[in-house]
């Protein structure tokens, strides 16, 4: 079935965008954006769009005005189960880039969890943002698909239209962490690009073995807060068998 993407019309839809939130994350109430903030953020210049097929939203995603008329925060993305693995981020994303494009509106930021390999392939690696801040449990306890671990996030930076500078593939990047525990290895001197693993598949790891999940979550926090503070960035994501973020100094 072809897709319509454009912004949300009137309350019935707005609504829509509700159960859609619920369907993907689960929780509670207090876990979604609701109706009527969304029709607020509509009236004060944001962004509230979707995916159509048909009559049926199909994907969200909602972008807040900052301090800096320059920079939008995209304050969620969501796509329907049956919608999954089709392109519908990119292209939501795309979409979101255009709008912002038309208002002159050039960067775009965004929090999401690092540890889910599927994100962070579409956020860094698809789109070719760049991460370098690292915020420790920056929602409090969460409900849904969060619930279990710390709600840590990782600041995606988005400049569409501006190629990613990103190392050779071929260029060493010795890892820091190991790949099947997260544990800590130390960090090479004067290495200019360096790997950090995540697991695999996080939402496994939270339904069958909580506690390797946590114990991911506080290694790979405390491996975030030693790169970027030695001047790394996050310049690339690497999926397959052990997923890792590459991170790059600034200066190299």
């Amino acid at each position: 079935m072809s897709l319509h993407l454009r912004e949300l019309r009137g309350p019935a839809e707005l609504a829509a965008a509700e159960d859609l939130q619920f369907l993907v994350w689960g929780g509670s109430e207090r876990d979604i954006f609701p109706r009527d903030a969304l029709r607020m953020l509509e009236h004060i210049g944001g962004l509230v769009a979707g995916a159509f097929a048909g009559e049926v939203l199909v994907g969200l995603v909602v972008g807040l005005p900052t301090a800096q008329s320059h920079v939008q925060h995209s304050h969620l993305l969501a796509v329907h189960p049956d919608w999954r693995g089709t392109g519908l981020g990119v292209r939501l994303k795309q979409f979101q880039a255009q709008w912002c494009q038309e208002r002159g509106i050039r960067q775009i930021e965004w929090t999401y969890d690092p540890l889910r390999a599927v994100n962070a392939h579409l956020n860094i690696h698809r789109l070719g943002a760049t991460a370098h801040e690292y915020l420790d449990d920056f929602y409090g306890e969460m409900g849904g698909i969060n619930a279990g671990i710390p709600s840590d996030r990782l600041v995606a930076v988005w400049t569409p239209g501006q190629p990613p500078q990103r190392p050779d593939p071929a260029d060493p990047s010795p890892a820091v962490n190991d790949p099947q525990t997260g544990a800590w290895l130390g960090l090479p001197a004067d290495a200019p690009h360096v790997r950090l693993h995540i697991p695999g598949d996080l939402p496994r790891l939270l339904a069958d073995a909580p506690g390797e999940a946590l114990t991911w979550r506080t290694a790979t926090r405390t491996a975030f807060h030693a790169l970027l503070g030695q001047g790394y960035a996050v310049s690339d994501f690497r999926a397959g068998e052990f997923p890792a973020y590459v991170l790059s100094r600034a200066s190299s």
